[in-house]
């Protein structure tokens, strides 16, 4: 006799919860058999149901018949007996809760059965209407516990160790769905985490926002180092007054050639750059209260209509040398706030859904190969050369400051709108969590 033979017979004795718990999983790890899930196990009228599931498509009801101290002697497999014919007509009993009538039936004890019995039981359940049955007796029960498929229940439940033959055996056959199992659980306890980091993040203000702009060649042979670009971005719904910002930059000098420079080689570039941002706030709101009612000389751009004046003002400013022989521009607009807070915010959350385009020169947006937002420490907004599409600009929808010198007939202007059917981009961030530079 084996020793997981010996213990089904008693190591359970009076424990009704982990025989149920053990036949359900005994019953899982069979083909054809989904969705087991146990009904009482702790006890109680359960109307023949110990257990239930699907054994293919159709309805199982399962239950467990163990006796203490168990024998294959006719006082046990009669009382078995007895009890498969009690738990049968309960199965089939109609259920005060609806539940739907069982087309499949099965049922496990601890007690050893000859064919005989066991094909009289089948029988049973067949003209009691069921379509299918299937007896699980001790000799069945321990064939699936010696087996790489039960090994596990079987120390679980029955406290019996894996020797070593088992271990290879069990980790051969079930090595690849323990790396997968366990990979999968990582990684979606990894992104359960970052999710959760990002949305507490998202709740602060935001003391940053870039626009980064890269080209596929250098920014002299892309346009000799004349250029404008902005990053024009609307919230969805106002922040105390604050709608949103226009920020960027442009060329302010340009006084030797890129084979100048490199004659030079030494020292900066004596070219020279912009950078700029005008905040957009509504009148009579907390927001314009702020920081429009405390400053001495408001500074709108130059190009601004009558009826902007009181909307847009002067946020940020910057001026810097100009390498015309890079690939790539950066425009940021906010800061870190140092005592005060010197620039009107939102929190990053409220970043959700806004509008978003981009006008820039026309010589440069030909160049353009990527344009990447980042938003407190975030990549919010990653768009590749497929993802836009220029269309005819014009010189009013820029927020020119007055040290530019860009005017209307400069420059051929040209916007930058989805290549899809809409008309600007946006960042989403309730389906998707953007990802952390430090990630």
């Amino acid at each position: 006799m084996s020793e997981t033979d010996r213990r089904l017979k008693d190591h359970l004795n009076t424990n009704q919860a982990k025989r149920e718990r053990m036949c359900l999983e005994i019953l899982s790890v069979q083909d054809d058999y989904t969705d087991i899930r146990p009904r009482l196990p702790k006890g109680g009228p359960d109307g023949g149901r110990d257990l239930q599931g699907y054994y293919k498509e159709n309805m199982l009801f399962g239950a467990v018949g163990f006796v203490n101290d168990a024998t294959d002697l006719d006082q046990h497999r009669k009382q078995i007996r007895a009890k498969f014919e009690e738990d049968l007509e309960n199965a089939i009993r109609p259920k005060k809760d609806g539940t739907t009538r069982p087309e499949a039936f099965a049922f496990f004890t601890n007690v050893g059965l000859t064919p005989g019995i066991i094909s009289d039981l089948q029988k049973l359940a067949y003209t009691s209407g069921m379509d299918f049955c299937e007896i699980f007796d001790r000799e069945r029960m321990r064939i699936v516990l010696d087996s790489n498929r039960g090994y596990a229940i079987r120390f679980r439940y029955l406290d019996i160790p894996l020797s070593d033959a088992e271990q290879k055996d069990f980790f051969g056959a079930w090595a690849d769905e323990i790396n997968s199992a366990i990979g999968s659980g990582l990684k979606g306890i990894d992104q359960t985490t970052k999710r959760i980091q990002f949305l507490l993040e998202s709740q602060m203000l935001l003391n940053s926002l870039a626009t980064i702009v890269k080209l596929d060649t250098s920014l002299w042979d892309a346009c000799g180092g004349e250029f404008f670009f902005q990053t024009m971005l609307s919230l969805r719904v106002h922040s105390q007054g604050f709608i949103g910002v226009t920020y960027g930059g442009g060329t302010k000098e340009i006084t030797e050639s890129f084979d100048e420079l490199n004659s030079r080689r030494k020292g900066l570039s004596r070219n020279s750059q912009y950078g700029f941002g005008f905040s957009w706030l509504l009148p009579e709101t907390p927001m314009y209260h702020r920081y429009v009612d405390r400053a001495e000389k408001l500074e709108h751009p130059k190009n601004a209509k009558e009826d902007e004046r009181l909307e847009y003002i002067r946020t940020s400013f910057s001026s810097g040398v100009l390498e015309v022989d890079k690939s790539h521009l950066n425009f940021q607009a906010l800061s870190t706030p140092f005592l005060d807070r010197f620039q009107p915010t939102c929190k990053m959350i409220e970043l959700d859904g806004c509008m978003i385009l981009f006008e820039c020169t026309a010589e440069i947006a030909e160049h353009i190969d990527q344009i990447i937002i980042v938003g407190g420490g975030y990549e919010l907004l990653n768009l590749s050369k497929a993802d836009f599409q220029t269309v005819t600009g014009s010189f009013d929808r820029l927020k020119v400051p007055i040290e530019g010198k860009q005017e209307e007939d400069s420059h051929d202007w040209v916007t930058l709108r989805p290549s899809e059917m809409s008309s600007c981009f946006s960042i989403d961030l309730m389906s998707k969590t953007p990802r952390r530079y430090d990630w």
